[in-house]
């Protein structure tokens, strides 16, 4: 029974949902210090609940993470992205990513013990480009800053220890 447990929990695929935010010439990132991704630099979000709607499931995330109050824009983008953990005898970690956009007119923060929370220009990110999740910085130069209509991309990362790769990037 556990086994099999463990198979299934092995197998899931999580729906999550993360949003660019911004607040005039600045973009939200918050430094995870919980879940995957800990002490990187990434986008606000998390995982969809049963029975909700992806409007709905943004505007939680964002508020318990942030306090922040925000205007929708829409979806600009959807990921297919698997992890393959190296170090862990590569176990493959797969999400499904819906990225949305979404604004503020008030840039104060509210402390969370999800992680430090900070907004950045766009030269700040670039200059800390390996401080990002490497799909979170491909979601905002590619899908996020770009006019271009919604996208499914395809996204595989490796990690080992503590490199996280980008290795693999399929835009359909």
């Amino acid at each position: 029974m556990l086994f099999s447990l463990l198979i299934k929990m092995k197998n899931n695929i999580l729906n999550i949902v993360v949003a660019g935010i911004r607040w005039g010439e600045k973009w939200l990132l918050i430094n995870r210090s919980k879940g995957d991704y800990q002490k990187k630099w990434a986008l606000v979000g998390g995982k969809l609940e049963k029975n909700e709607e992806l409007k709905e499931a943004i505007l939680r995330e964002i508020f318990e993470e942030t306090g922040l109050e925000v205007k929708w824009e829409g979806i600009k983008g959807t990921l297919n992205e698997r992890l393959i953990e190296v170090d862990k005898e590569s176990n493959v970690r797969h999400f499904i990513i819906i990225v949305c956009q979404v604004s503020t007119e008030e840039g104060k923060l509210s402390p969370t013990d999800e992680g430090e929370l900070k907004w950045f220009t766009l030269k700040d990110i670039n200059s800390m480009k390996d401080q990002i999740v490497p799909s979170d910085y491909y979601m905002i130069s590619e899908l996020l800053l770009k006019e271009k209509k919604t996208k499914v991309i395809e996204i595989e990362m490796v990690q080992n220890k503590e490199e996280l790769k980008l290795t693999k990037i399929h835009e359909y």
